[in-house]
């Protein structure tokens, strides 16, 4: 299983692809803030284009915040999969904090089904 791991950022990191035959699903996510500089508030975004069959003549890329957890200075949440569950991104699984902080460090694991 692939895992990927970055820090908090305010721009939107990408952990999984967006694949047309597959849904991301993330199986686990430790969420490192000991040596943060503040509490830091993390979310899962989806972002896909949706497709012309919709209803959309024209659709556009869109994001969706699939999952949102705070984690206070100082600790470390740990999340498995059944906390995860009923997680899934329709397009690329993307990782966005609240701020920039370069020791609050985020490691996910994902499948594709």
């Amino acid at each position: 299983m692939p895992s990927l791991v970055v820090t908090a950022h305010t721009t939107a990191v990408l952990v999984a692809v967006d694949r047309a035959d597959a849904v991301a699903i993330p199986t686990s996510m430790v969420i490192d803030n000991l040596g943060g500089a503040a509490d830091r508030t993390i979310r899962i975004q989806d972002v896909f284009t949706p497709s012309e069959t919709a209803g959309e003549a024209a659709p556009v890329e869109t994001t969706v915040d699939r999952f949102r957890i705070a984690v206070i200075m100082g600790d470390i949440i740990a999340l498995s999969e059944e906390d995860l569950k009923g997680v899934k991104c329709l397009g690329a699984l993307m990782i966005i904090g609240d701020a920039i902080d370069a020791d609050c460090h985020i490691s996910v694991g994902y499948k594709h089904e």
